[in-house]
């Protein structure tokens, strides 16, 4: 993996103690901002659902970790990453990788809070500035000794014209509450392979597409 080129325009900062404090190495500036990204991937609903659900396949878990690498290697690739990924950019890059990895279409801002929390940390990172990083480091270490968190999810039906109405299961105390705050997924379904008859009566044998 590609290191981050250090920012030789960084003031050194004095020591408690007197003297100067060095800037960081490009090692542990990568090292953070790597962590940041696994830790504000961990907090995103849209990725939790679909990894506790595993709609990216037994190994949902493993494919968000590699997403977290995924982003990494972006900015580590990128030419001028400081200037040429921007939210935007890296918004697109997020839903893209959650509809072909994990078969799910996030279609709340979720995407653009996410991008734009990575955006920020990293340009706190390259300055030598930790602070948030370790301050969700240590949320996150709340958050699992309290045996982690649950996401709530609303099932959104595709082209259901009576989604308005709700079902029996889903009337009670507390049921919109819970639901208010569910991100708004629409879960892709896959397309089904239709076998075709010729003329003579002989089934045709029809491969599957490659989405």
């Amino acid at each position: 993996m590609a290191t981050i080129p250090r920012n030789n325009n960084m003031p050194p900062r004095p020591a408690p103690g007197g003297g100067v404090t060095l800037p960081p190495s490009q090692e542990k500036i990568q090292q953070k901002f790597d962590l940041s990204i696994a830790l504000t991937l961990s907090t995103w609903p849209a990725l939790t659902l679909s990894v506790q659900n595993s709609w990216g396949g037994p190994n949902s878990a493993e494919k968000r970790d590699w997403f977290a690498g995924a982003i990494s290697d972006l900015f580590a690739s990128t030419p001028n990453a400081e200037t040429t990924i921007d939210v935007e950019y890296l918004e697109e890059f997020l839903l893209q990788v959650m509809n072909d990895e994990f078969e799910v279409n996030v279609e709340d801002e979720s995407g653009a809070e996410v991008a734009a929390k990575v955006v920020g940390l990293r340009k706190l990172c390259l300055q030598g500035d930790f602070d948030m990083v370790d301050e969700m480091y240590e949320k996150w270490r709340e958050r699992q000794a309290r045996g982690g968190e649950k996401v709530q999810f609303q099932q959104m039906q595709v082209g259901d014209d009576n989604e308005d109405e709700e079902s029996p299961e889903e009337e009670g105390d507390g049921a919109d509450a819970e639901m208010s705050e569910a991100p708004e997924l629409v879960k892709v379904p896959k397309e089904k392979t239709v076998p075709k008859v010729d003329e003579e009566g002989f089934t045709e044998v029809v491969g599957k597409r490659r989405r």
